[in-house]
């Protein structure tokens, strides 16, 4: 098999390494992040070679490219399962990005030996690391309101940068900007600096919503606002205590969920990613070779799954796994649920509530378990659904279940059905 080029912006070391274990693939994992070349060796869901900054970067920035090749692992350190490399990957991770101990005069070789961290930090002291956190940017002159809300907002994984200056920051754009002009009598002549940051937010790819707080007694001001590319227009509250206050920030924190929710970028770039490294490591694989990886990876979605072929009178089991009986399937044509995926050829989610029909499906799978809270993914060969994967109890996974339901749109010609 070829070498398997990629992007980290696209598919994470976190995603890769599910893939790779999912199939239980084995080669060799070369990554070229920010701060230099990386090296692993991958077999069976275990991994060995060196943690380093680069490795580090790669992971916590997503920044660079990966290359897997296949191929027979070379022994280069001691093999350690993939969620224990992960784990090590995160905490040195987050040590890196933390507080930098300080640093004092005559002293600087001893303070090395003691913290093992100290080179890792100067090598990533100049990379941003955001872990995954969303950055608001606040530009105001007046912080008040925004210091009360800090505390909630990074509760919920928002990193809030607070700045007096209308200017672009460095760096990779905000999930959001957030405008609170000054005064009427203090921005006299200073407005087109605040409608240029505006333009700016509109105009990056992909836009970055803008939250306009103040300034609305001005047509001329507002008119341009508006045209400028703000998302939202608020009034200012006339102080930062009792209950108006209280109101403008509560109205803030739905306003800020609502449009970072609104812009955020499609999975579909992650969800792609998935589905053409998944076909490109089965290029030469066995229809069971398949089958078999492609209920572990959907096993990181769902704690139960199985996979069904769709034939002209039955749908008939291809695999399952975490059902109470594990014994072949073979249902009749006509059930309800089933048909409408085959039908529409579009996923479809199992109600929460009980009903006829979802307890009659998992009866006919031959599991007590219940359905509900799941869903009904189609595969396909073309605009032809060939099969369908049943997924029960969902797990907690960023994004949903898009991954896999993009892979099974194009893996239907790989299942042998």
């Amino acid at each position: 098999m070829r070498a398997i080029l990629g992007r980290l912006s696209d598919l994470g070391i976190r995603e890769l390494f599910k893939l790779l274990t999912s199939v239980r693939a084995e080669g060799a994992l070369e990554i070229e992040s920010p701060a230099g070349p990386a090296r692993l060796s991958v077999r069976q869901g275990h991994v060995a070679g060196e943690i380093s900054a680069s490795l580090v970067v790669a992971y916590a920035t997503r920044g660079g490219t990966f290359c897997f090749r296949p191929g027979l692992a070379e022994e280069i350190g001691e093999w350690i399962p993939v969620e224990e490399l992960l784990a090590r990957l995160e905490a040195a991770a987050r040590a890196a990005a933390g507080p930098r101990r300080p640093e004092f005069a005559g002293d600087g070789e001893a303070d090395r030996g003691e913290d093992p961290l100290a080179e890792l930090r100067e090598s990533l002291a100049e990379l941003p690391l955001s872990l995954g956190s969303t950055r608001v940017l606040v530009v105001t002159s007046d912080p008040r309101h925004y210091r009360a809300l800090d505390p909630e907002w990074r509760q919920r994984g928002w990193e809030v940068q607070v700045t007096a200056e209308p200017v672009w920051p460095e760096g990779p754009a905000p999930a959001l900007v957030i405008v609170h002009l000054p005064a009427y009598g203090t921005l006299a002549g200073q407005g087109e600096s605040w409608l240029n940051l505006v333009r700016t937010a509109a105009t990056r790819s992909p836009a970055v919503p803008v939250v306009w707080v103040g300034g609305l007694a001005d047509a001329s001001l507002r008119h341009k606002a508006i045209l400028a590319g703000a998302s939202f227009l608020l009034p200012a509250p006339a102080g930062d205590v009792g209950e108006t206050a209280r109101w403008f920030r509560e109205e803030m924190g739905v306003i800020a969920d609502r449009l970072m929710s609104r812009f955020a970028p499609e999975a579909g770039g992650e969800a792609e990613a998935f589905r053409d490294f998944f076909l490109d490591l089965h290029v030469d694989a066995t229809p069971a070779e398949a089958r078999a990886s492609l209920l572990r990876f959907a096993s990181s979605y769902f704690a139960r799954g199985a996979l069904l072929a769709v034939r002209e009178n039955a749908f008939e089991s291809l695999g399952t796994y975490g059902l109470a009986s594990m014994t072949a399937v073979r249902l009749p044509r006509g059930a309800g649920l089933l048909e409408d995926v085959v039908v529409t050829r579009r996923p479809l989610a199992v109600a929460e509530a009980p009903s006829p029909e979802s307890t009659a499906l998992a009866a006919a799978l031959g599991t007590r378990e219940r359905l509900e809270g799941g869903e009904i993914l189609p595969a396909l060969i073309g605009n032809e659904c060939v099969a369908l994967f049943i997924g029960a109890s969902p797990l907690p996974h960023e994004g949903g279940s898009e991954g896999l339901a993009a892979l099974l749109a194009r893996a239907g010609g790989m299942l042998g059905v």
